[in-house]
């Protein structure tokens, strides 16, 4: 699944961004989880296979967040269709799922995601981006 521990991920959305800068003002130490008592329906196993439709980046990072508190040594990979080319919205499956697996150690904080989302919006129609505990994430490359 290319979740390799030397694997080198998508990056070029930090291009003209300090990365040390956001992300010590920003840092999250584990994916936020949502208030939204639909948001976690959402977050269901066999809905997210299926596919989401239209949902913000924001409520990804919370779905992410129900998933990997339920499932902590889990990496989960999906499929991102941005809908908009400024990435506001997207819709997302779900293509697989590891145990056990260590993110990359160039895997990014969760507090990123809309901005990488944002930039991936812009060049690509869809991606594939990972995602474990403790607000880790990467985008793989194309």
């Amino acid at each position: 699944m290319d979740n390799e521990l030397f694997y080198e991920p998508e990056d070029g959305f930090w291009l003209g961004t300090d990365k040390l800068l956001f992300e010590s003002q920003n840092l999250e130490e584990e994916w936020p989880l949502p208030q939204n008592p639909f948001i976690k329906k959402m977050a269901e196993l066999d809905r997210i296979a299926r596919g989401i439709q239209n949902i913000s980046a924001t409520d990804l990072k919370q779905i992410i967040g129900v998933l990997v508190q339920d499932q902590p040594s889990a990496v989960f990979r999906f499929l991102v269709v941005p809908m908009q080319r400024n990435g506001r919205t997207v819709s997302v499956k779900l293509l697989g799922k590891v145990n056990a697996e260590l993110p990359p150690l160039r895997s990014d904080n969760s507090c990123s995601l809309v901005l990488a989302v944002e930039w991936m919006a812009k060049r690509y129609s869809h991606f594939e981006m990972s995602c474990a505990a403790d607000g880790n994430y990467w985008i793989h490359k194309q």
